[in-house]
């Protein structure tokens, strides 16, 4: 099995379909070995080709394994396998045959070129076969940077792109790796580690963090040396984001190395950078947000209700003061203005109260049997004031099951939506309230005969604080209502929805309940 670490190294790597040996790797007995057996073949092949071809082109013979060994081994053995064929091309072709002495002088200067064309082929196969384990090498490492490029790119947590930069510069570089970022009080402390286990002492801590604090603008990247680790500066262009400390047992770093690790790094920092920007961003637009709903917030408090208590302190003084001014019809008709806008008052309290408890989650509820007919009762009681000039049908079957609620938060959803229905309508107008179920959902339905709802604000207004304008004739109100019904409908365990009406203007709100909320007990028997 081979090593993770090993298979992300681009040194190890570089191999081609001969199984080039990296310039990386140190030499053995190996090489050397198979230069001598490739110069036996050669010498093999040079005899049977001996009597076919003459010695003239026997030489040509003992070129092929030189270059391969050059290819596949570098310099150093391909020159022993020039020496080795120099010496075998004179020993078994030249006479005298098996001695090393050479007869002719003609002779002599055949074999002194064959070796100097043998050592500058080998060279230039071996100049070659760097060249090309070099762009080799730089081809991966680009692809290798890329691959980090593109993985950090789409991580959005900070801890997920610290292991996967740790990850990555220790298995690609064979390096133990700490990652070191600022805390609250601007001390380093670690973050990440790779191997998980890594860890730094005080020491090491504390030069990092004095070293980071320094201007090494002029220095680039030039690391920091301690007892354990050499640490580097995660920098960008608007100043040190923390540290790596980098630690290896061996040979040092080699120079391409060394670039692959400052580009890992500096792309670390730019990474980190930016989730820190991003975060600081949401934490801005969080507090943009915070600030948008407090001003809506207070200035529903300031317009919304201030209108009734405006209202309910000019009638109560103009009775108190002036009251024997007025007959009996006029302070009836005060004493309705202080009862209709106390009671707005109290909805849109009642209202500013449900919403928090829905943000904050404090609602209990207290399920029980509900007769959505009782329901829809209750909730046209309490708003007969509200729906004086409006005429309200009613249509809900007798046979609908039971639905197992808190009445109190149902009722309030009733209540929100014929409010809203009476709001944007007009005097005379009827609001319809319908229901239909089987053995599957029930649907209750409050439709208004108004202007209807524009179709980019179906959804939007059960949003807080979102009021759909329809002019000046408009009655006030907090924008809550809706987004209070959607609230507690949900937390029931159904859904709402809004609509216009297919038969004529006007809007339809559509509550569903599944048949989960349905409650077991029998109609009949509830009603006994």
């Amino acid at each position: 099995m081979t090593d993770g670490r090993e298979q992300d190294n681009p040194d190890r790597k570089c191999r081609d379909w001969i199984g080039i040996r990296s310039s990386g790797e140190p030499l053995g007995p190996w090489p050397f070995g198979v230069t001598i057996l490739a110069i036996a073949a050669a010498l093999a092949v040079a005899f049977v080709l001996y009597p076919v071809t003459g010695i003239e082109n026997v030489d040509l013979v003992f070129l092929l394994p030189i270059i391969a060994i050059a290819i596949r081994y570098g310099y150093w053995p391909s020159l022993v396998a020039c020496l080795l064929s120099a010496l075998a091309y004179n020993f078994f072709f030249y006479p005298p045959v098996y001695g090393l002495t050479v007869a002719d002088p003609v002779n002599i200067a055949t074999v002194f070129f064959f070796l100097v064309v043998a050592v500058i082929t080998s060279h230039l196969a071996s100049r070659a076969r760097e060249a090309a384990l070099a762009a080799a090498r730089r081809a991966e490492t680009t692809e290798a940077l890329y691959a980090f490029s593109r993985k950090i790119a789409g991580i959005v947590t900070l801890d997920d792109l610290l292991w996967a930069t740790g990850q990555q510069i220790g298995s690609m570089l064979r390096l133990e790796v700490v990652i070191l970022l600022p805390d609250a009080d601007g001390r380093l402390e670690i973050k990440a580690a790779y191997p998980p286990n890594g860890h730094v002492d005080g020491t090491d801590t504390d030069a990092a963090r004095m070293d980071s604090d320094e201007d090494r603008a002029a220095r680039g990247t030039e690391a920091l040396l301690t007892a354990q680790h050499r640490f580097l500066p995660l920098r960008t262009s608007h100043g040190s984001v923390g540290a790596i400390g980098v630690s290896r047992t061996g040979a040092p770093l080699n120079p391409d190395e060394e670039r692959l690790l400052a580009a890992l790094v500096d792309q670390a920092a730019v990474a980190i950078e930016r989730i820190r920007l991003a975060t600081e961003m949401d934490a801005t637009r969080l507090a943009a947000e915070t600030e948008r709903l407090r001003s809506a917030l207070l200035s529903s408090l300031s317009h919304d209700l201030k209108t009734p208590l405006a209202s309910i302190t000019g009638a109560a003084t103009s009775l108190r003061q002036y009251g024997e001014l007025y007959d009996a019809a006029a302070r009836e008709e005060l004493a309705a203005t202080i009862q209709g806008e106390s009671e707005r008052l109290s909805r849109f309290v009642a209202n500013l109260l449900d919403m928090t408890r829905l943000k904050a989650g404090g609602i209990e509820l207290k399920r029980e049997p509900v007769d959505l007919g009782e329901a829809v009762g209750a909730a046209l009681q309490r708003m007969q004031g509200v729906l004086g000039e409006h005429q309200v049908a009613v249509d809900l079957p007798a046979d609908l099951p039971m639905l197992d609620l808190d009445v109190v938060l149902f009722e309030q959803v009733l209540v929100n939506l014929l409010d809203n229905a009476a709001k944007y309508s007009t005097p005379g107008s009827t609001i319809a309230i319908s229901a239909t179920g089987n053995g599957r959902k029930v649907e209750l339905t409050v439709g208004d005969e108004g202007p209807g709802i524009p179709p980019e604000d179906l959804e939007r207004v059960f949003e807080m604080f979102h009021r759909v304008n329809k002019g000046d004739r408009q009655r006030a109100g907090t924008g809550l209502g809706l987004s209070i019904c959607r609230g507690f409908v949900e937390v029931l365990g159904g859904t709402i929805r809004a609509a216009n009406r297919s038969d004529g203007s006007g809007a339809v709100f559509t509550i569903m309940f599944p048949e989960a909320v349905f409650t077991a007990i029998p109609r009949e028997d509830a009603a006994e």
